[in-house]
């Protein structure tokens, strides 16, 4: 199966820097964001030198950071994968379907600073952020 056909009609893009990554890989989970609806699927976009949406997969749950079984405890994690607050969200995928893309969506003048959401069409067809922004 094709790691896009995992994905669902809304994709959230959900915006984070360089650092956030080895908290994906602990966790399979993106760390501490503002989210207020519950897509199904997310497309990570990582700022940086990469600029560009690296990661996507399909959201099992979205909980409250203080509620997530995390690999170390919140105290641990250190710089921007610490400040967190009351609504402030951990996004856990489900087992085996986070993907990188080989083919990462690169930016070119839009730039998700906050969440966004995107049809699955634009988001498999896009060849730069401005496609699905």
């Amino acid at each position: 199966m094709n790691f896009l056909e995992l994905l669902t009609p809304t994709v959230a893009i959900v915006p984070s820097q360089e650092d956030g990554i080895p908290f994906l890989e602990e966790n399979t989970a993106w760390e501490f964001v503002r989210i207020g609806q519950n897509p199904e699927s997310a497309g990570l976009y990582i700022t940086g030198d990469s600029g560009a949406v690296v990661y996507v997969g399909h959201i099992k749950e979205i909980m409250p950071a203080s509620d997530a079984a995390l690999s170390r405890l919140l105290e641990l994690y250190t710089g921007d994968q610490a400040t967190f607050d009351q609504n402030t969200r951990v996004v856990v995928f489900e087992p085996e379907s986070l993907y990188e893309l080989s083919d990462p969506i690169p930016l070119a003048t839009r730039v998700p600073y906050g969440l966004r959401y995107t049809d699955l069409e634009s988001f498999r067809t896009a060849e730069t952020t401005d496609e699905i922004l």
